[in-house]
């Protein structure tokens, strides 16, 4: 697999769960209805969360999912047929999805680690930030990090990976980690202060 400079490993069952329960949840203690997630938007704050500037950036979004998954009903575009193969350019750079599904191969979880182990060991990749599904397998990924980039060898790798979560790790992981709640506040217009 061919990977470009920049990569954003996100699981889209977690990503669908997260933004309905912020939607369901805020929108109700805010007294408005929050609006569906603009991809494009949300992944150039995640990216500049992740470091990134503005550019001429190539940034790859690698979209696994299982396959019962077709789309993404709380964000737009939401047909992850339409949205494979297409790029859409934002300040930041080109953003050019890719959907992978696990149907009929490995769990989601395991496609997820596979997919992070072959970016963390691309030459290509110099910013790899992932968006696990926390609630299911972020153990896993947490352990299978620790493992890769814990060896005296790759410590200097752990700077290129950013861990996307929706809590604090339990236990430390050797690379940068953050919260995945600040840039989906932010696409959904959620102000920091109503956050209080």
């Amino acid at each position: 697999m061919k990977f470009s400079k920049n990569v954003i490993l996100v699981d889209v069952s977690f990503l669908d769960e997260t933004v309905s329960d912020i939607k369901s949840f805020l929108g109700e203690r805010l007294g408005r209805t929050l609006p569906d997630v603009d991809l494009p938007a949300w992944l150039s704050y995640l990216a500049l969360d992740a470091g990134l500037r503005e550019g001429d950036n190539e940034i790859q979004v690698l979209l696994v999912h299982g396959g019962e998954v077709s789309a993404l009903p709380h964000c737009r575009p939401a047909d992850l047929k339409e949205l494979d193969g297409v790029a859409c350019r934002t300040p930041l750079g080109e953003f050019a999805f890719s959907r992978v599904s696990s149907a009929g191969m490995a769990a989601s979880s395991d496609l997820f680690i596979d997919l992070m182990h072959l970016a963390l060991d691309s030459a290509e990749v110099e910013c790899l930030a992932l968006v696990p599904f926390h609630r299911l397998y972020a153990g896993k990924v947490e352990e299978e990090l620790r493992k890769c980039l814990g060896k005296q060898e790759k410590q200097k790798e752990a700077g290129r990976v950013v861990y996307f979560m929706m809590a604090a790790p339990q236990v430390p992981i050797p690379c940068v980690t953050d919260s995945v709640l600040y840039s989906l506040s932010h696409v959904l217009g959620i102000k920091p202060e109503e956050l209080e």
